[in-house]
This record gives structure tokens, sequence and C-alpha cells, in this order.
């Protein structure tokens, strides 16, 4: 890291926030609340499915077709069409996972979060989300106790521009309200190519936290950990961010 940094910005999901039970799990247990026994497997691969078709079909959670609530809608239609028959079942289990999705049931945060957000706040460096989600992470935020660390919250379907798009990236230094040359930001995430590779094109400094080492390419080993423990530790005996 050549430049001391100003402005952090973190990943949601699988980097500060982690679910606390797998979605396939969670929606075969409100199936159930509605008398359907349905295998996990078989919930976990039409889920996929649908996400995957979904997310070319209707890129950003729908932002600019069918809007991020009848996204999941169709998310949970596709799920359980081959089981579920009803349709006011469909929309009420429908419903019930959009709510669900905001609350704790769902969403811990992810080990050692809280304790890296507190060394760096600690460090009066400014804090923010840069994340590919729905406007429901604010909510998620709250509910965990989270929100206070943070300067602002992004969404990419707020924004308009996903991850890796440069322009989220932008947006981000423009919320900050700091005066910012791009290598004075750092994002830290766990999608090599969304959250590392995103904001390097962006002119940002860039860790990647993960455990899945397939597919890193030529990344600088200083710049990667399992998890956030580890980059905690390097933070403070290595001075990574200057």
């Amino acid at each position: 890291m050549k430049s001391k940094v100003k402005l952090i910005t973190f990943d949601a999901t699988n980097t500060l926030l982690k679910l606390c039970v797998s979605p396939w799990k969670f929606y075969a247990n409100v199936a159930e609340k509605y008398g359907y026994q349905i295998h996990e497997d078989e919930i976990k691969k039409q889920f996929l499915y649908t996400y995957e078709m979904l997310t070319k079909r209707h890129p950003n959670f729908g932002k600019e077709s069918i809007l991020w609530e009848n996204w999941w809608r169709e998310i949970v239609q596709g799920t359980f069409a081959e089981k579920i028959k009803d349709n006011e079942h469909i929309k009420c289990i429908g419903n019930k996972l959009i709510q669900d999705y905001k609350s704790p049931k769902c969403w811990c945060p992810a080990d050692g979060a809280i304790e890296i957000l507190e060394h760096v706040k600690s460090q009066c460096c400014d804090i923010g989300i840069v994340s590919n989600f729905d406007p429901r992470l604010h909510e998620i935020l709250q509910n965990l106790n989270l929100s206070s660390y943070f300067k602002f919250i992004l969404t990419s379907y707020e924004i308009g521009y996903s991850k890796p798009d440069i322009k989220i990236f932008e947006s981000a230094i423009e919320h900050s309200k700091l005066n910012l040359f791009t290598v004075e930001c750092l994002h830290i995430g766990d999608d090599y190519k969304k959250d590392y590779l995103g904001a390097k094109k962006a002119g940002w400094q860039a860790i990647l936290v993960t455990n899945n080492i397939s597919g890193l390419g030529d990344i600088n080993p200083l710049h990667y950990f399992k998890n956030l423990h580890e980059l905690k530790t390097a933070i403070e005996f290595q001075n990574k961010f200057s």
C-alpha cells in the first residue's frame, strides 16, 4: 500500500455479513410451515438455477425492469414451481421470505466483523459499504446494530451500478464528501472480480478476504487474507494501510 488510506469500504455479503443458515434450509423451513416437506437439495438446485437465470435476465435485482421485490418473488416462484402449485401459498411464502431476510433470523455479522470495524473506527478512518444488494441492506445493518459504523451505505440497486463497474466506486467517493484521490481509498471484499479487480480498475487499493483461493490470478499476497481476524492482525502489526 503506497498511499495512506482515508476511506475504507467493505462489501457486505460474505465479508462483513454472513447468512445464519443456507437459503435452501431457510426456504425449506418456511415451506414446511405451510405444509410442504421439500428436501433441501431440491430447493438448492432450483434456487441456484433461478437465481442465475434472473441475474442474467433482470440484472441488479431487476432495477431497470421488474424491481427488487418482484425479482425475489420470482426467485421464490422458480424455486418452488415444481413442488407448490397453490399460488396463494407461493405469494405468502414469498412475502414472508422478503420480510425474514431483513432480520437477524437470516443474517449475522461475519466472524471478526465487529472487531475490525472497531479497529478501523479507532484509527479515525471513514468507513462505508459498497455492496451488490437490494435496499434491504440498510435495515439489515440497523437490525444487527452495525449501521453506526458507516458514513454511508451504497447498494448497487439504489446507485444503479453493480460491482465491478467503476461507477459504483466513483459514487462511493462522492458519498464520502471527502476530497480524495482514488489511491487514498481501500475496498475490502470477498469476490476477486467484483471486489478486488473492480476496485483496482477504479484506481483504488484493494484487499481480498476469502477462503477460496482458486482463480485468484497474480494477486499480491499482501492483498489477500483468509479471514477478517487475519486481516486485523496484519493491520495491527504490519501497518498494511500505509
